[in-house]
């Protein structure tokens, strides 16, 4: 009783902080962590005891597969090559830097939990990145990248975590076999996320053939996804990770085209949620051990040196993403004929864009917190309280920094959105109506009653308008937009008067709930279609 309780103080204190912190001028994880350290100080409230496994079985596999789920696979392909460097290169590169730089300045810190310490901060955040570079419309290419690293690298940060937290277990270390290792269970957990993802994709189907099933199975089946190839793949021994994100591409590629649209739109807001939970709770469960983590710390290391540390291993993890990020762009051009036909040189801009944009998130503080508190023997887990602290505080500064300063950075460099979104977005538009058109004029040939044809009229004069904005140039189509904005916002009124009234009938109960509520979400859904495409 009292964890469920607790659960509901979590996501009821997510709420709150959210809240303020859309007033602040920093990144929300920010103010969480803060708020939850300052109720953590609060004697009243509960004390939220973390299991290490359990947190890392519970945070990471949906927000890996949602990764997955999110990215546009073809997008993903195009641009595998600068994504696969940053994701194996340029983890590899902040791993040793930053593990070397802690070994040296930490008193007492292993090698191996130095190294698990550079893993833990290699993964960047795409949502951190997202929230900035979404409004910005930054380009095509260039989101991909980021997104597809960010992908990637969780996946090859949390790998090379695992190695270097069995070697402190283990007090030993191969390369060679690690090396090995990686690749077999790396393709074992690749093939097995692939095939898990085809058989629930096939049991989806067979279900929704056989017993037409609801939005709510399909969302149940599409959350608990991520979990089954999560252990799964734990059970035989193969990467866990890989398997989780093999599975969110495939699901990504194939759900959209087989789901239907109740189901669809369910489904999003569903994940919406779960996603907002997930990624919050992790800033908030990490601030609030972080008063009982400050006062371990300070009773090993001197402020000054907590100081030190933190400034260092930020500093070495920022400089390691722009040391490899400039010769990684521009060195393939330099050394491959085949790539210098193929792709584009990317402008210095974007590079810096790039470089810049590596904010650590939920994945870095969620690898951390699953160290185990205790060894073997009962002992505290050495080395486990420092490496946390220092990954909240590379996630710190980098959320504080970057975070804050990556938007106007955009800016200065004039980083703008090319047109390749804009040609395709007026493609599919383009393409849309005249496919719709062509139905309706089929249509004209069957001889329907006069209602009916008054009906069909009415509705090809609409298609006929919209697919003369489409096709118009120069002050045609200027004035086209401006028309459509106009049409816009006086639908927008009328569909909040319409609303304005209904809800008035049922306040003076002169309607029930059952012919309320399906009129409201009518006209919620109608006001959701004009807003977004404001």
């Amino acid at each position: 009783m009292a964890g469920f309780e607790n659960a509901l103080v979590l996501i009821l204190l997510l709420a709150a902080l959210n809240i303020v912190g859309r007033r602040l001028p920093w990144p929300l994880p920010i103010t969480y962590v803060v708020g939850a350290s300052l109720v953590a100080l609060w004697p009243a409230f509960p004390r939220i005891a973390l299991d290490p496994g359990f947190f890392f079985l519970c945070f990471v596999p949906p927000l890996l597969f949602s990764d997955g789920w999110l990215m546009p696979l073809r997008d993903f392909m195009a641009a595998k090559r600068p994504i696969l460097m940053l994701a194996t290169g340029l983890v590899v590169l902040t791993t040793v830097l930053v593990g070397l730089t802690a070994h040296w300045l930490v008193p007492g810190l292993s090698l191996a939990m130095a190294f698990a310490l550079g893993a833990v901060v290699s993964p960047t955040d795409a949502v951190a990145t997202a929230a900035i570079t979404q409004k910005l419309k930054i380009p095509a290419r260039l989101t991909t990248i980021l997104n597809g690293e960010s992908l990637m690298n969780d996946a090859t940060g949390l790998v090379a975590f695992k190695f270097a937290l069995a070697a402190a277990i283990a007090g030993t270390f191969s390369l060679k076999a690690a090396a090995m290792d990686f690749v077999v269970l790396a393709a074992g957990g690749i093939l097995l996320g692939l095939a898990l993802a085809w058989l629930v994709g096939f049991l989806r189907d067979f279900l929704k053939k056989i017993a037409r099933t609801d939005p709510f199975i399909e969302i149940t089946i599409s959350l608990l996804t991520p979990y089954a190839a999560y252990l799964a793949a734990d059970a035989l021994g193969l990467s866990s990770i890989l398997a989780v994100v093999a599975a969110g591409l495939y699901s990504g590629w194939r759900d959209p085209l087989k789901m239907d649209v109740p189901t669809r739109q369910a489904t999003w807001s569903v994940w919406a949620v779960v996603l907002f939970w997930l990624n919050g709770l992790a800033f908030i469960l990490l601030g609030l051990q972080f008063p009982t983590l400050l006062a371990t710390v300070t009773g090993q290391y001197s402020p000054a040196q907590l100081g030190l540390f933190v400034a260092a291993v930020s500093a070495v993890a920022i400089a390691a993403r722009l040391l490899w990020i400039f010769p990684g762009a521009y060195l393939p051009f330099l050394l491959s004929k085949r790539i210098r036909s193929t792709e584009t040189r990317p402008p210095l801009s974007n590079v810096l864009v790039a470089g810049w944009a590596g904010m650590r998130g939920t994945v870095t503080l969620a690898a951390a917190l699953s160290i185990p508190q205790f060894a073997a023997d009962g002992s505290p887990f050495p080395g486990r309280d420092i490496v946390v602290f220092l990954a909240f505080g590379v996630t710190a500064v980098t959320l504080l920094l970057q975070g804050t300063t990556l938007e106007s950075l955009i800016c200065r460099l004039g980083v703008k959105a090319d047109d390749t979104s804009l040609r395709e977005e007026n493609l599919a538009r383009l393409t849309a109506v005249e496919a719709g058109l062509k139905t309706l004029r089929q249509l004209e040939t069957l001889s329907p009653s006069p209602e009916e044809t008054a009906a069909l009229g009415e509705v090809i004069s609409e298609y006929e308008h919209r697919l003369a904005e489409l096709t118009a140039e120069g002050e045609t189509q200027a004035s086209a937009r401006l028309r459509r904005r106009s049409s816009r916002n006086y639908r927008l009124l009328a569909l909040h008067a319409e609303r304005a009234a209904i809800d008035d009938l049922w306040r003076r109960d002169r309607i029930t709930d059952d012919i309320h509520r399906p009129l409201q979400q009518l006209l919620d859904h109608e006001e959701s279609m004009l807003t977004s495409h404001s």
